[in-house]
């Protein structure tokens, strides 16, 4: 491994990164970047410092750094499968403050899950009209990532394509659906509901894992006909509550629901329709997303660290669209329970004075 001087002990033969230069010449990764793609932009006496590590590390960028300022546009596409949705401002926010930052121009493109958007977007990717991609929870039809990747760099966030070997700045769904699961179990629940996000969704599986599993280590069996395939949407949360409504068996006395646009329509639903909540029953989200704390009654949910999410994986793309040998494949980063309002403790018919706000974080997996 590298001294903390950015040099290598006799005999090492790990090949130098950009990392190395970066500490060998006292400056950041992004100044190192920065130096061999726009060196105009730095100062000459740190430029100088920069090109000096390099040649005391022996750092070689790779070919696309050494073409990059020959064909570079400057352009990052940004791929998602719905601008509309809120879950994707704050995500979006970081992304476009570090690629602005880094001097680069951001596009974004909806998908809408539609194979023929999907389609358009591919041909401007292989036509190299970017430098690099931010692919948002979504696909490329019939992408050999791989082979893609070495088009132009792609990053992942909140999308795992497993086995595309893809950089990914995800959250740990597994873990945080058990917590807010648990946290329901502790309350007293064992008619715990489960509304899902769209099925072929990895996320979706993941967090379905994480109630199935939280419900079996608690000695509850897992009842299938409690588990409600959704999207994560409005619609889907609505058709939720009218199944729980036309229930001929008894009731769930929670509901967990994949997102929190999913929660927020179920309880409008069932609101609607005479019910209160969390007396006649518990409903709990996911994402965090702004306006679960303003609902009545504000929203339990599991907050997802959106921001950091965006800042880690947009930094990523930046150092690989420079041609650094990034040696990262991503972050699983932990989610946040917050306790509010819509979750209380399961005791009948007995109402419970409304909980007091606050957070519990979970660990990474």
């Amino acid at each position: 491994m590298a001294r903390s001087d950015g040099t290598q002990p006799r005999g090492a033969t790990r090949r130098a990164t950009i990392l190395d230069v970066a500490r060998r010449a006292s400056v950041s990764t992004a100044t190192v970047s920065r130096a061999l793609t726009d060196p105009e932009r730095v100062a000459e006496p740190t430029r100088s410092r920069v090109m000096a590590a390099i040649a005391e590390t022996g750092y070689t960028p790779n070919a696309t750094a050494r073409n990059l300022r020959a064909r570079s546009t400057k352009i990052v596409l940004c791929l998602l499968p719905g601008l509309g949705h809120s879950f994707w401002n704050v995500i979006i926010n970081a992304v476009e403050e570090v690629l602005t930052r880094a001097g680069y121009g951001v596009i974004f493109g909806d998908t809408r899950s539609d194979p023929v958007r999907e389609a358009h977007y591919d041909r401007i990717v292989r036509a190299g009209q970017v430098d690099g991609v931010l692919l948002f929870n979504g696909r490329l039809p019939g992408a050999d990532f791989a082979e893609l990747d070495r088009v132009v760099p792609i990053t992942l966030i909140s999308n795992d394509i497993p086995s595309s070997g893809l950089p990914v700045f995800e959250v740990d769904n597994h873990a945080a659906a058990r917590t807010m699961t648990e946290h329901l179990i502790s309350l007293g629940h064992r008619r715990i509901a489960h509304i899902t996000g769209p099925i072929a969704n990895v996320e979706t599986g993941e967090r379905l894992n994480g109630y199935r599993d939280a419900l079996i280590d608690a000695g509850i069996a897992v009842d299938d006909d409690l588990i409600w395939p959704g999207k994560f949407n409005f619609t889907a949360g609505v058709k939720a509550a009218r199944t729980f409504l036309g229930l001929e068996c008894e009731r769930p006395t929670a509901v967990f629901a994949a997102s929190d646009e999913l929660a927020i329509a179920f309880i409008k639903t069932v609101k609607d329709a005479g019910l209160r909540v969390p007396e006649d029953v518990s409903v709990a989200g996911f994402d965090g997303i702004e306006y679960s704390a303003m609902y009545d009654p504000a929203l339990t949910t599991m907050l997802q660290p959106r921001a950091e999410m965006g800042r880690l994986g947009a930094e990523n793309l930046v150092l690989r669209m420079s041609g650094a040998q990034v040696e990262s494949k991503g972050a699983r980063l932990p989610c946040s329970l917050l306790i509010r309002d819509s979750v209380a403790e399961y005791a009948g018919a007995k109402a419970k004075a409304p909980a007091t706000p606050r957070r519990v974080r979970t660990a990474a997996g």
